[in-house]
């Protein structure tokens, strides 16, 4: 019988926050799930936020290959048309082929029919349990400012004074709402359970699944301050910094009880045994540790590690390899674990991350920094994992922005050394194709 096959995304769940790779989150029930699984300890997401890094896991290909990535003049509307356009079979539509009955439900915003992630599924349930994200005054308040004060200054400019009081109550009304549904505490795993219970799950099952607690906004999240600290205005203080650490890890938590109900579900329902049930995330999430608060951009670790839990079917386990296991690797070794072979194609002695720039718009209340904003952010980089080695490069300056062994930044100083910087420059060059990419003189 063929196994069921399950994918669970904790969104922006980083690998070093969690109890079982030495981290502070307490998470009992992914611990359990892990008991009857393999913990691979060298996962690479292979781009820094949803968008691409989703496209990812549903072709097997890196950005620079299904070209579905931010650039400095395209973001998330162009992204949309490049996905529903995109000529490459996903996993779902494979898993279709084989005769699986698939399902998706995402409670991100990114991930629905309209941003073209359907393909394949039977149904797709999309859940925006964000107040926020549902409200078109919402929206448009957003492109004028990041608080209510900035967008009143930008209305009281343009004379807009009938729009301020209708402004004004939708905030006061969504407000409610989310008081009300305890957002952003929970956003959207307890709905996704509760219709999962009541769900009709025809066998063989592909199921996949979008948690998005761990991603921010947290309590006492300010998108101005974000902006704010983004771009030089003023940096987050470092109590505010370690209450955001604390508020990311409480959602840790409270997912961690809502993975532990789904998993309960399905052993109610028989479907535990024979699933291949795979519990990784898109990305991570930065907290100051290089001067850089959120997600995107940037190729640091607590952003491209991620964790990766794999129970397969009847909890067979694997002998453990050496290398690291890239979600690009996702589709190949599912198509392999569903003809009876090994996790053999997950893991290999190298793997890629890269970032093509800013996701994120500014409000036209921070116009007066749009040109330092792009000349900081808008910069395409590489990063290469190998035996160890850790090579960031900044492909806009032709610059060497990490160069690590064991998580440690090291100098070339030694020949060894020096070899392997070489190597690595050489293996991102390699990767690159034919991509405009200028690599440092070594």
């Amino acid at each position: 019988m063929k196994p069921n096959v399950i994918i669970l995304i904790c969104d922006t769940m980083r690998k070093s926050i969690m109890d079982m790779y030495g981290g502070p989150a307490r998470l009992p029930n992914i611990n359990a799930l892990a008991k009857d699984s393999m913990v691979y300890d060298n996962c690479i997401a292979p781009e820094t936020w949803t968008f691409p890094s989703h496209a990812s896991m549903f072709t097997g290909m890196y950005a620079s290959e299904h070209g579905i990535h931010e650039t400095k003049d395209k973001k998330v509307s162009w992204l949309i048309d490049a996905n529903s356009k995109l000529e490459a079979e996903r996993l779902p539509e494979t898993m279709q082929d084989k005769g699986y009955s698939t399902l998706c439900i995402s409670n991100n915003y990114m991930l629905t029919r309209n941003t073209g992630f359907d393909y394949g599924f039977d149904n797709f349930l999309t859940l925006e349990t964000s107040p926020w994200s549902q409200s078109k005054l919402a929206t448009e308040a957003r492109n004028l400012g990041a608080d209510p004060m900035q967008v009143l200054n930008v209305l009281v400019r343009k004379g807009r004074f009938d729009t301020i009081i209708k402004y004004a109550r939708e905030m006061m009304r969504i407000r409610q709402i989310a008081k009300t549904a305890n957002y952003p505490l929970s956003k959207g795993a307890e709905l996704t359970n509760e219709l999962l219970m009541n769900a009709t799950l025809n066998e063989p099952l592909f199921l996949f699944v979008n948690f998005w607690e761990m991603h921010e906004p947290y309590v006492g999240f300010s998108d101005k301050e974000l902006l704010d600290d983004l771009t030089g205005i003023k940096k987050f203080g470092d109590k505010k910094v370690e209450f955001l650490k604390r508020q990311y890890i409480l959602e840790g938590e409270f997912l961690d009880a809502q993975v532990g109900r789904f998993i309960k579900m399905l052993k109610s329902r028989g479907l535990y045994d024979n699933s291949m049930i795979i519990l990784t995330s898109d990305h991570g999430q930065a907290f100051d540790e290089h001067g850089y608060i959120y997600h995107g951009t940037y190729l640091y670790d607590e952003i491209v590690r991620v964790p990766l839990i794999i129970k397969y079917s009847k909890s067979k386990k694997f002998k453990k390899r050496k290398g690291y296991q890239s979600l690009v690797n996702i589709p190949r070794l599912i198509s392999d674990i569903v003809k009876g072979k090994d996790d053999g194609s997950l893991t290999t002695r190298t793997a890629f991350a890269e970032a093509y720039g800013s996701i994120d718009f500014l409000p036209k209340s921070y116009d007066h920094l749009r040109a330092s904003f792009e000349q900081k952010y808008e910069k395409v980089r590489k990063a290469v994992y190998m035996d160890g080695y850790k090579l960031t490069l900044n492909g806009s300056d032709g610059t060497i922005e990490e160069f690590m062994k064991d998580g440690r930044d090291i100098r070339v100083g030694s020949e060894r050394n020096s070899r392997m910087l070489r190597l690595l420059v050489r293996k991102i060059d390699e990767f690159r194709g034919d991509e405009e990419f200028r690599l440092p003189e070594v």
